[in-house]
């Protein structure tokens, strides 16, 4: 491995035999509704930051990415959408879900002085092996908070702190924002709870490449164990997993686990 990220900490943490699907067997993934919306918002952002458009129409920027994963999967009815099983958002509802994201982040940015946009942290942490890559996406200068950084998401979890820590350890330790800052999850999604700013002045570097290297050595000895349960709906390496879907021609072809690690 050239280098790891909190995406992939947070695959394998979750579910190692999902981490190994992904980026060791390389299967193939299920489509989702919920990228193509999270993607949408994210370059919105930035484009209304540019300050190169009059006029955004979340249609343009949706429908794109929509049209790229037909050419894999056609099949609209194939596709993974999240929200409530009885009215899953997909189709005109997660179109609508980017144009009401989008809205949320333009009263978020009303309060900012922002200094960066998908501002690329990439480095090295005392006590790991590898890189961490990571991109930012705001830095700035908050009217009431001051200097913080912040992570959209479209979807309804929020996670833990430590996607923030990693990366105000990699600008603590590059010396690009050090001090006093403070980072949050902005939830855009509609009846999404609210989040609150987290102190991240005392995130340690060294604590941070310690988690990273704990994880990384587990995926140099190749442990790729299954850990299913309800995250397993929303999974894209479902049809891929033995664990999940049991024997069959396209799990036996991907999940060669017990052949390429420990599945167990």
């Amino acid at each position: 491995m050239e280098y790891i990220s909190f995406s992939q900490y947070k695959a394998y943490t979750s579910c190692p035999r999902n981490w190994y699907l992904s980026k060791v067997a390389k299967a193939e993934e299920k489509q989702t509704w919920y990228l193509p919306i999270g993607s949408a918002v994210h370059n919105m952002i930035e484009a209304h930051l540019s300050g190169e458009y009059d006029d955004l129409f979340a249609a343009d920027f949706f429908y794109p990415l929509v049209e790229k994963q037909m050419e894999i999967e056609p099949d609209l009815s194939k596709w993974l959408a999240g929200g409530p099983e009885d009215r899953p958002v997909k189709e005109e509802l997660a179109l609508e879900q980017v144009r009401v994201c989008f809205e949320q982040a333009l009263v978020e940015l009303d309060d900012l002085d922002v200094w960066e946009v998908e501002y690329d942290a990439t480095g090295r942490l005392p006590s790991l092996e590898v890189p961490v890559r990571g991109y930012v996406d705001i830095i700035g200068e908050h009217k009431k908070h001051g200097r913080v950084i912040l992570d959209w998401k479209t979807g309804s979890t929020k996670p833990d702190n430590f996607q923030l820590q990693t990366y105000a350890a990699l600008l603590n330790h590059s010396n690009k924002l050090f001090g006093n800052v403070k980072g949050r999850y902005v939830m855009l999604a509609p009846g999404t709870p609210n989040t609150r700013y987290v102190d991240l002045s005392g995130v340690d570097p060294a604590e941070v490449g310690s988690k990273y290297q704990r994880v990384y050595e587990k995926m140099q000895k190749k442990i790729y164990k299954a850990e299913p349960g309800f995250g397993c709906r929303f999974c894209f390496n479902q049809d891929n997993c033995l664990a999940n879907k049991g024997p069959n021609p396209r799990t036996q072809y991907f999940d060669r686990s017990a052949q390429d690690g420990l599945p167990f």
